[in-house]
């Protein structure tokens, strides 16, 4: 009888905002949700100074700075949620620069890594960008503040070429289609071909009612050859 593996898929999703305020762990804990719910392995690692944790409802003691400084076990920070497929790590005061060389390794366990990462554009943040199998940006579409997200697009693309994340821009949804509008003819301008606008949250909750179709087209972003840019 042949032997029969179920070789987790591995995909490494971070979610990037690029302004504070925004709803980025109200985002990651709907997406994670909505694939543990599937039956898929999930991990969710929140890299947002606990806020996720805290979105989660999800009481910690270890986190992969403990891991990485020697005082904890790996096994000590994973939390396990009431969905056995879905557990949940913080990772403390631990810099992105020093957990990148352990989230491909954690990939290799679940169908999907969903990375909350702190607000901004470091360079950790595009290597973040590079690894990824897919990534969503968040942005503000209030005022003039959608353009932060065209700046981050430049900084990662001037490293990761291929960087072709999808847009989840908050706010009014008038004011989200047609802030995206002005967002994506800058960027075809300047940077070559826009990403596409994966969805607009208006308040926190719309966040699980995206999520399901946000996840299916996470999916084929991450088995989809990379286009290239310009």
């Amino acid at each position: 009888m042949a032997l029969m593996c179920n070789r987790p898929d591995g995909r490494l999703i971070p979610v990037f905002s690029v302004d504070d305020g925004l709803y980025g762990a109200e985002l990651v804990l709907a997406l994670a949700k909505a694939a543990a719910a599937r039956g898929e392995t999930v991990l969710m690692i929140d890299q947002m100074g606990g806020d996720l944790m805290a979105a989660s409802g999800i009481v910690y003691g270890v986190t992969l700075a403990d891991v990485l400084s020697g005082k904890a076990k790996i096994g000590d920070a994973k939390y396990v949620t009431q969905n056995e497929h879905f557990t949940a790590v913080c990772a403390g005061d631990a810099d992105l620069d020093l957990l990148l060389g352990s989230l491909a390794a954690l990939s290799l366990s679940y169908d999907w890594v969903f990375i909350g990462a702190r607000p901004g554009c470091t360079p950790a943040h595009i290597r973040l960008a590079g690894a990824a199998d897919a990534a969503l940006v968040l942005y503000d579409s209030h005022a003039a503040r959608f353009m932060r997200a065209y700046w981050m697009l430049d900084a990662v693309r001037a490293r990761v070429a291929k960087f072709d994340p999808l847009m989840i821009a908050q706010g009014k949804e008038t004011d989200g289609f047609e802030t995206y509008d002005l967002l994506a003819g800058t960027i075809k301008q300047f940077l070559g071909a826009a990403p596409a606008l994966g969805g607009i949250l208006d308040q926190p909750g719309t966040a699980a009612h995206i999520a399901p179709a946000l996840l299916e087209a996470l999916r084929q972003d991450s088995q989809a050859p990379k286009r290239a840019i310009g």
